[in-house]
């Protein structure tokens, strides 16, 4: 393993953390998008859904697409989307040129992060693949840690539409030094089979009904008919997909992977991990901001922490796998247990700890997953190559995203929905005439009356005010600590397949059967 082989990974795992850097930097500039546009709150959300549905229908063209093109090609072809529409996002006019631009870019995300994974795994030799997954982790987990730090410091010290012309840089040099070094390898990847045009659209159909059902539903209501019709469409189209993929000769997704356990119980383990890892991901941010009112570049700091856990757990547990230190199956089971014990130290935050304490409590959270990501990919794809190692690589990262996304949706009904809850028991243990609760009240009129020099006359109305925001709040607290344990739960269940795995070989031919990378020079 060489300079030049580093280097050109460094390359890739960038590209692919640009790519990533856009699922949550633009989550802080939305109100500025909304004056901007004068948009109304559920239009703006379409910003986000948009790139996710694009995305996720992307995922699994990239089987195809690297048969007919090449692996090389089809990465820069995400980077080179992916950058060009920043442009357009960030000269937007309107909402809909924004949507638009977001669309786009996230099909440059759907190929660029498959192939990423595609290109470090040929890239590397299999007794160093251990260190190609860290670096892979690396780049996905800083990503989406870095995305809120990096956007409010745009926004407050330049403009929001910084988060996008940030892209462009990185984005041009990434294309032309991965030309310049990575030979054009299509000859290699020959794929004769036509696209499944039919597959195609009934996925489309059903990850844009899940994703948008998903991103909808707690607005909407679960029962209201719009949700109902969308997951309807989503179960129909999904089934038809199914029978369609069962009996064409070139699916667009090969479910036969399913036959390898090697395959399927990894890949069941990160669909259940993702919904854990994304609830955290979207919960952690506001019990930060909303709940303990820190400044957005401040909880940045906090978040990027355990990201930084991550990456260097990431590169280690890479490398004790590789000398054969850890075993694969060790590192996952190791993983999950310090994610279950993180995401359980994360149900216990309150509103009183300082930023030390609650980095801390953060830590865990990211060393799991530095122990669980790079050796599930190995498990999951180390013995795929060729057009095989692109379908699987595809519906890894496919079934992520879509276990991300019901995460993210069931973490934030938990903690709607049970905040009533404890806000209704708080009110039931209360009394506004015990004897605790009239002290308490008297020394709060004598606060507003002569501290803040309020009439006497309000002062009851103030204190009632008061009272029923510190309800508010501490009933805020209490579902944060609900919607964590649904973390812990998903981590509890990760384990059921991941100590189902095997790691032994199983063949997997491809009739595209080059695994290596040539370079240029």
């Amino acid at each position: 393993m060489n300079r030049r082989t580093i280097f050109i990974s460094i390359l890739i795992v960038a590209g692919m953390f640009m790519t990533l850097l856009d699922t949550t930097i633009v989550d802080i500039v939305l109100p500025h998008m909304m004056s901007t546009f004068e948009a109304k709150p559920d239009d703006i959300q379409w910003v986000i859904t948009s790139y996710m549905i694009a995305s996720a229908i992307a995922m699994p063209v990239v089987g195809w697409l690297g048969g007919k093109i090449g692996h090389r090609n089809t990465y820069l072809l995400g980077i080179g989307l992916f950058t060009t529409m920043s442009t357009l996002c960030g000269i937007a006019p309107n909402l809909e040129t924004m949507i638009l631009g977001r669309v786009f870019q996230g099909i440059g995300e759907g190929l660029a992060v498959p192939m990423s994974m595609t290109l470090l795994f040929e890239l590397f030799p299999p007794e160093k693949r251990g260190i190609a997954m860290g670096m892979f982790a690396l780049g996905a987990t800083f990503g989406p840690s870095l995305g809120p730090t990096i956007g409010g410091y745009l926004t407050e010290h330049l403009d929001w539409r910084w988060v996008f012309y940030v892209n462009l840089l990185p984005g041009i040099l990434v294309i032309y030094l991965l030309m310049l070094l990575i030979k054009d390898d299509r000859k290699k990847h020959v794929a004769d089979g036509k696209l499944d045009i039919l597959g195609f659209i009934l996925l489309a159909i059903s990850l844009s009904s899940l994703i948008t059902a998903l991103s909808k539903g707690n607005d909407w209501g679960w029962s209201d008919e719009k949700t109902v019709l969308l997951l309807y469409t989503f179960s129909v189209s999904l089934i038809l997909f199914i029978l369609v993929e069962l009996k064409v000769e070139n699916p667009l997704v090969n479910l036969g992977l399913f036959k390898f356990t090697f395959f399927r119980y990894p890949v069941f383990s990160l669909t259940l991990f993702g919904m854990g890892v994304y609830a955290s991901y979207f919960l952690l941010p506001l019990y930060l901001e909303k709940l303990r009112k820190f400044p957005t570049i401040e909880a940045g700091e906090i978040l990027f922490c355990p990201a930084a856990a991550t990456g260097i757990v990431s590169l280690i547990s890479g490398i004790l796998m590789d000398r054969k230190i850890l075993s694969r199956k060790a590192s996952i089971v190791i993983g999950i247990l310090i994610f279950i014990f993180g995401t359980h130290l994360q149900s216990k935050l309150d509103l009183e700890m300082g930023k030390t304490q609650i980095i801390l409590f953060l830590l865990p959270w990211g060393i799991g997953m530095g122990f669980f990501f790079p050796a599930l990919s190995q498990v999951s794809l180390g013995n795929f190559k060729g057009e095989i190692l692109r379908q699987a690589s595809a519906l890894q990262n496919l079934l992520r995203l879509v276990g991300g996304s019901v995460g993210t949706a069931l973490s934030t009904h938990i903690l709607i929905s049970s905040q009533d809850g404890h806000l209704l028991k708080m009110a039931e243990k209360s009394s506004w005439y015990s004897p605790q609760f009239t002290e308490f009240v008297a020394k709060l009129k004598s606060y507003f009356y002569y501290v803040q020099s309020t009439p006497e006359v309000l002062l009851n109305k103030k204190a009632k005010a008061f009272i029923g925001m510190l309800f508010q709040n501490h009933a805020f607290w209490h579902s944060f600590g609900d919607a964590f344990f649904f973390a812990t739960v998903c981590g509890i269940l990760t384990l059921i397949p991941a100590l189902l795995m095997e790691e032994k070989i199983e063949k997997a031919n491809s009739s595209d059967s080059s695994n290596t990378i040539s370079f240029d020079g």
